[in-house]
């Protein structure tokens, strides 16, 4: 055979991103939902009904609608299976009730070895999907706020030679409304991935190509974030579905300790994470900076997530 079908089985793989074995890790875009943020995910992957981040973008743009300061944010995870995500994002506050985010989502595989179509080994395999948000909320009230994230995609996939050389782009959209009932208690809803998918051709690659389009699934997400009447604890509640029929259940708690310091744990649809973050000043600004431990779900091997955020 003229192409390497023990590669496009690495490819299928590849696009997916996910180590999970069942659920929507089994459809395209998986990398846009394993969560983003050391917080969220400590919480576990939670955050649509929070405060104003910089990673809001990914769990509800709404949320930039109450956002009154600028703020920078990075983040990188050691995942396990040797993937990596990076996240690096602007966001401000737009008078006078707006707020505008712009942020880039790099992940990748390494340690991948392409073979051809007898078995003999040609060489490494780089992976990259990446996505860069555009978000922007708007408050209507103290109370009401909506927003939109538009999500600009591509994939590219390259074994080392001029034979296979693999890239696909799309867009996406996400719509979120936040609802602030008082100051201890906030309700959120995420609509993700409307009309998502990555489309590529592949004419170069195989005999018989042509385009190839992969539809990511259409999820909803609805929840709440209550600051309890114990002054330092938090609580996170969220549930997920999908046009997949997938059901999923999150749910975090945030203890805060001497006002700077803080320890995290929740359930991702029953999987068991944990973190801790703190906060100081820095050159006048306040940094926040945060750890999430993801422990083997399914003999995979655990994942460490630090981000760090500042505010000005």
């Amino acid at each position: 055979m003229k192409r390497k079908f023990i590669l496009l089985i690495v490819l299928m793989c590849s696009i997916q991103f996910n180590s999970f074995a069942e659920g929507n890790g089994g459809y395209a875009g998986a990398y846009l939902r394993m969560g983003l943020g050391a917080r969220s995910i400590a919480m576990g992957n939670t955050g649509i009904a929070d405060d104003p981040t910089a990673y809001s973008a990914f769990y509800n743009p709404a949320i930039f609608g109450f956002m009154q300061d600028k703020k920078f944010g990075l983040s990188h995870s050691f995942l396990s299976l040797d993937r990596h995500v990076n996240y690096i994002s602007y966001s401000m506050h737009v008078p006078p009730a707006a707020g505008f985010s712009i942020g880039w989502m790099e992940t990748g595989v390494g340690d991948l070895k392409s073979y051809n179509s007898i078995g003999l080994e040609t060489g490494d395999i780089n992976q990259t999907a990446n996505a860069v948000f555009f978000s922007f909320g708007r408050a209507f009230s103290d109370k009401l706020a909506v927003g939109v994230t538009i999500k600009i995609l591509w994939e590219f996939i390259n074994d080392g030679t001029d034979e296979f050389d693999y890239g696909s782009n799309g867009v996406g959209i996400d719509f979120g409304v936040l609802y602030r009932y008082n100051d201890d208690l906030s309700f959120g809803y995420q609509l993700r991935d409307i009309k998502s998918k990555l489309k590529a051709n592949t004419d170069k690659i195989f005999e018989r190509g042509g385009t190839t389009i992969d539809n990511f699934p259409l999820m909803h997400k609805i929840g709440g974030s209550y600051k309890t009447p114990v002054e330092w604890l938090r609580v996170n509640y969220e549930f997920e579905w999908g046009n997949k029929k997938d059901y999923i259940h999150h749910f975090g708690a945030e203890a805060l300790w001497a006002k700077n310091l803080a320890l995290r744990l929740g359930l991702d649809d029953g999987n068991f994470v944990f973190g801790a973050g703190m906060d100081f000043n820095l050159i006048g600004t306040q940094s926040y900076l945060d750890y999430a431990f993801q422990p083997s779900i399914v003999d995979e091997g655990s994942s460490h997530l630090f981000s760090w955020q500042i505010s000005f």
